[in-house]
C-alpha cells in the first residue's frame, strides 16, 4: 500500500510537470571568434644589433642563436619532426628576405657507425628539409629527401634550395655498383615547401657520399659538389635535367669507394673564380679554377690535421683553415709561393673545429663540435688577424653549421 501510494504521487507529479508551460527558448548569438585557438607561444626572435648566427646542434635537436657583436648565445629553439627520435639537424641555409631558414634533418645512427662523420652518413631513414620562420622558428613546411642529407645551400634569390646526401650506407650496401652507390642532389623549389604538403624535390644522381656544395652566383645555374666517396668535385647543371654530371678528379690517383683524398668541404672565393676543396684523407686543401674546370696543382696546401670548412678573406688572398687532430686554426695565403701564415693550436679550448665563418665587422666565428655525445660544443669569436679569442659561447651537442642573419633582415 505504501509503495502504491508513492508511485501514484510520483505519476501525478510527473503529469503536472508534463502539462505545464514549456521552458522558454533563449536565443544567444555569438560573433566570429577573433582569437587564436592554438596560440603560438614561441618567443619572438629579435635579431640583435650587429646580426646573429644560427648554429645547428645536431645531437640536441636545437638551433642556437649567437649575437655577432658579442659572440654570446642569446636563444635556443627546438627543431625536428619527432619529439622522441633524434632528428639530427645538420646544416642550415638562411633566406633572410623571405623570413625563413631551411634545416636538413639527418636522423643519425649513434651506434656502429664508421668513417669520418659517419653518424651523419649511416642512417636508413629518409631525411627531411624543414622550412622555419625566422621570427620564431615555427614550421612553415617540410619536404622529404633521401637518407643522410649533408650540406644545404640556397640561391641568392631564395627560390632554389639544394641538398646533398652524405650517404655512406648506400656506398657500403652497393659494392661494385657505382650507379646504385651514388647519392643524389635534391633540388627544391622554395615556393613549393608548404604546410599543406610540399612538392617532391627533383633528384639528380651525382656521386658517392656527396657533401659540401657551392652554387654559382648569382644565377645558381651550377652546383659544385665535394664527393668524398669518389675523390672528385662534381659539376651539376641545375637548369637542364638531361645534362650529364661532370666529375673532375681532385688529384691524380682517385679511388672509388675507398678514397685517396676524401673531398668533404667546398667553399667558393668572394670573386667566384676559385673553390677551396678540403680533403680529409690526404689532409690538404686544393683549389679548383671555375673557368677552366681544373685543379691548380701549384696551389695545394698540405696541413697536419684534417681540414674542414674554410672561410676566405674578403680579397680572396687568404683562407681561415680549421683542422682536427690536432685541433687548430690557421690563416694561410693561397697564392703560389705565399708562405705567410698565422696559426693557433686550440687544444683545451675548441675540441674538433669544424667550420670557420668570417664576419668582417665582428670577427671570425669558429664552430667546435665537442666530443659529439656528452660535452656541449662551442662557438668561438676570434680576432681575424691574431686569431686570439674575443668571446666563447657554449651551445648544444655536436654543432657543425653556422649561418649569419644581418640585423634588420626581417
Amino acid at each position: 500500500m505504501v509503495i502504491s501510494r508513492f508511485l501514484g504521487c510520483a505519476l501525478a507529479a510527473a503529469a503536472l510537470v508534463g502539462c505545464g508551460e514549456p521552458d522558454p527558448i533563449i536565443e544567444t548569438h555569438y560573433g566570429a571568434y577573433e582569437g587564436d585557438a592554438y596560440p603560438d607561444r614561441r618567443p619572438e626572435i629579435v635579431v640583435p644589433e650587429g646580426g646573429m648566427g644560427v648554429v645547428t646542434d645536431s645531437r640536441s635537436d636545437t638551433l642556437s642563436l649567437i649575437a655577432l657583436a658579442t659572440g654570446e648565445r642569446f636563444g635556443v629553439y627546438p627543431v625536428g619532426r619527432d619529439p622522441v627520435t633524434l632528428d639530427g639537424p645538420h646544416h642550415v641555409a638562411v633566406d633572410a628576405p623571405g623570413n625563413a631558414l631551411y634545416v636538413a634533418l639527418s636522423y643519425p645512427v649513434l651506434a656502429g657507425a664508421i668513417g669520418p662523420h659517419a653518424t651523419h652518413g649511416s642512417s636508413a631513414m629518409a631525411g627531411y628539409v624543414q622550412k622555419l620562420a625566422l621570427d620564431d622558428m615555427r614550421v612553415l613546411g617540410q619536404v622529404r629527401v633521401e637518407p643522410n642529407p649533408g650540406d644545404i645551400v640556397i640561391s641568392e634569390d631564395g627560390s632554389r634550395v639544394v641538398v646533398s646526401h652524405y650517404d655512406l650506407k648506400r656506398v657500403l650496401d652497393n659494392p661494385g655498383d657505382i650507379e646504385a652507390a651514388r647519392s643524389s642532389l635534391a633540388v627544391i623549389d622554395a615556393d613549393a615547401v608548404l604546410p599543406s604538403g610540399s612538392a617532391a624535390p627533383r633528384l639528380i644522381p651525382v656521386c658517392m657520399a656527396a657533401h659540401g656544395i657551392v652554387l654559382s652566383r648569382p644565377d645558381a645555374a651550377r652546383a659544385y659538389v665535394a664527393c668524398y666517396g669518389e675523390d672528385v668535385l662534381a659539376i651539376v647543371d641545375l637548369t637542364d635535367p638531361d645534362a650529364e654530371v661532370k666529375r673532375v678528379p681532385v688529384g691524380p690517383s682517385p679511388r672509388i669507394a675507398d678514397p685517396t683524398y676524401g673531398p668533404y668541404a667546398a667553399v667558393m672565393s668572394p670573386d667566384q673564380k676559385t673553390i677551396a676543396v678540403s680533403n680529409i684523407e690526404t689532409r690538404d686543401v686544393r683549389f679548383f679554377d671555375v673557368a677552366s674546370e681544373t685543379f691548380d696543382e701549384s696551389r695545394t696546401i698540405p696541413v697536419i690535421g684534417a681540414p674542414y670548412f674554410v672561410a676566405w678573406t674578403p680579397d680572396g688572398s687568404r683562407i681561415y683553415l680549421p683542422t682536427q687532430v690536432p685541433d687548430a686554426i690557421a690563416l694561410i695565403g693561397v697564392a703560389p709561393g705565399d708562405d705567410d701564415i698565422v696559426s693557433r693550436e686550440l687544444s683545451g679550448e675548441c675540441f674538433r673545429p669544424h667550420l670557420a665563418d668570417l664576419d668582417e665587422e665582428h670577427g671570425l666565428f669558429l664552430v667546435c663540435e665537442g666530443d659529439q655525445t656528452e660535452t656541449p660544443g662551442r662557438v668561438l669569436r676570434l680576432d681575424p688577424e691574431t686569431l686570439e679569442t674575443r668571446s666563447d659561447a657554449e651551445v648544444g651537442l655536436y654543432p657543425d653549421a653556422f649561418a649569419r642573419v644581418a640585423a634588420g633582415a626581417r
